[in-house]
């Protein structure tokens, strides 16, 4: 696997990309069948640089241009399809004892009619449906650790205290055209409410050469500070309901963060399959490594066949 160094960056960080492409593993991925669309896998780390000076750097509210698309879709995760919002399907709701006034016995011609216990899950109903994501054949799904090839390196970035990673995923999807590509909304890093340091979105698509794609990185990274949010020159945009937190926060304590600064993370790089590359900035660097994925045949049915019935106009031999 061919590996690409940046140029024009400083002798530290190109030491540090450096050490970074001696610790990625190379791996053999199949190639796709001319008939077959391709698919890819890719996987993404996206970190902060502690030391930066970025009082050096101008970031004006004026000129701010951020962003979520259109076309947003969130990765999936296996945690999103086992969670369960009333946990009380598989509990139950069991009566407790009440010190009520003893009842008399009912006569024999009176049965009392069964207390209804909704103890276990609910019955099956024709309309209800569940099946587990198929991680090799379904796109946009994130990979569990197994898959990831990131992990010497994001293990040196994390030991590294001029370093912070905000934000790491690997998944599977097709290659397509721009306009057939939805992109990939992020959020990472520290949580201020139901925002975070890093936001934006990824789109990875095909170019015009066969060997070649497109990552469109549209980012920012947030300072926050304790204060009123009213008496900022700075304003995000609106979060989509994709992204947003389902979780509820109504009984968590409330405080309000003011914004300091949002700096632009915006960028177009043309890549070419099976090689890593580093994408700069001022504030953060991006690794990416986007590789070849042949998504596999459909697995054949484990049903037995049945066997043959013996004939009836024949005694059967003991």
């Amino acid at each position: 696997m061919s590996r690409r160094t940046p140029r024009g960056i400083s002798a530290g960080r190109r030491a540090t990309v450096l050490a970074l492409l001696g610790l990625l593993p190379v791996f053999g991925h199949p190639q796709p069948t001319p008939t077959q669309e391709p698919w890819v896998q890719v996987e993404m780390t996206l970190f902060t640089y502690e030391n930066a000076n970025l009082e050096a750097e101008v970031w004006s509210p004026e000129k701010l241009a951020i962003g979520f698309p259109d076309n947003l879709i969130a990765l999936q995760q296996l945690a999103d399809v086992l969670q369960l919002s009333d946990w009380s399907v598989l509990t139950g709701a069991i009566a407790t004892p009440q010190t009520a006034a003893p009842v008399p016995s009912p006569t024999p011609a009176q049965s009392p009619a069964p207390v209804a216990r909704e103890i276990g899950p609910r019955p099956y109903a024709p309309a209800d449906s569940f099946t587990l994501p198929d991680l090799e054949r379904e796109a946009f799904q994130v990979l569990p650790p197994a898959a990831h090839d990131f992990v010497t390196t994001n293990r040196t970035l994390s030991q590294s205290t001029g370093h912070r990673i905000v934000y790491h995923n690997a998944w599977r999807q097709p290659l397509r055209r721009r306009s057939a590509t939805p992109a990939i909304g992020m959020q990472g890093g520290r949580e201020f409410g139901e925002r975070a340091e890093v936001e934006g979105s990824v789109l990875v698509h095909a170019g015009n050469a066969r060997d070649r794609l497109v990552l469109d990185a549209n980012l920012w990274l947030t300072q926050f500070s304790a204060g009123a949010a009213g008496s900022s020159p700075w304003s995000l945009p609106v979060l989509p309901a994709v992204l947003a937190q389902t979780q509820d926060q109504s009984e968590a304590p409330t405080e309000n963060y003011q914004i300091n600064r949002i700096i632009e993370f915006r960028q177009t790089r043309d890549m070419r399959l099976e090689q890593f590359h580093y994408l700069d900035h001022p504030a953060m660097g991006m690794l990416v490594q986007v590789t070849s994925w042949q998504v596999p045949p459909p697995p054949e049915s484990e049903v037995p066949a049945e066997s043959p019935a013996p004939p009836t106009d024949q005694p059967l031999v003991p």
